[in-house]
């Protein structure tokens, strides 16, 4: 409980994903996935002593994990990448959003998809890695030079769930998107920390 506890606290104030709107930095340009050698991280906080998240990750070599004051949640990104906006961040964000069963939170995401145009979610799908079930949604929002896409890994934290976001224009989406794919799909149990 002590964990659920401090957790809880360190996810308290979430941003919407539409805080992520502000255009990408010219410093956004990075080479292909294949061509970056990776490292294989722990999700700890570290600010206030929290415990880490009972999950690793594994990231370019010079990207770190950190807080940063004033947002929930952890940044995973360059040193120099700064949130929200920076299309070269991973965001590890707590979520209410039960995953006891990924085909319901999927059918969910469908059913809201068909109702509100002002969203899509072209890819949704119940997604494992490392044994254990989550889901991978990609989200598109807006149009013209207001177009802004996500892709999000939801997985299980006790009763609650913990998402990973990559979120970008449109644009700069689809050049990243290997990228976030390899660094989301990535994701393991911290006690099976191999791929």
């Amino acid at each position: 409980m002590r964990f659920r506890s401090t957790f809880l606290a360190f996810i308290a104030a979430a941003i919407p994903v539409s805080a992520l709107a502000a255009p990408p930095s010219a410093a956004s340009a990075k080479p292909a996935a294949t061509e970056l050698s990776f490292r294989r991280v722990e999700l700890k906080p570290n600010q206030g002593g929290g415990m880490p998240l009972p999950y690793t990750i594994e990231v370019p070599q010079d990207w770190q994990v950190r807080q940063v004051e004033g947002y929930s949640g952890l940044w995973l990104g360059p040193a120099d990448a700064k949130p929200p906006q920076d299309p070269r961040l991973i965001w590890v964000r707590g979520s209410t959003v039960s995953l006891a069963k990924p085909e319901e939170v999927v059918a969910n995401i469908k059913a809201n998809d068909a109702a509100k145009p002002e969203w899509t979610a072209p890819r949704v799908e119940v997604k494992e890695v490392g044994g254990v079930r989550g889901v991978l949604v990609r989200m598109d929002t807006g149009e013209g030079d207001k177009a802004r896409s996500s892709l999000t890994l939801k997985l299980p934290l006790e009763s609650l769930a913990l998402d990973f976001v990559a979120s970008a224009d449109r644009a700069d989406f689809e050049k990243q998107l290997p990228l976030y794919e390899r660094i989301l799909l990535s994701v393991r149990p911290a006690a099976a920390k191999a791929k």
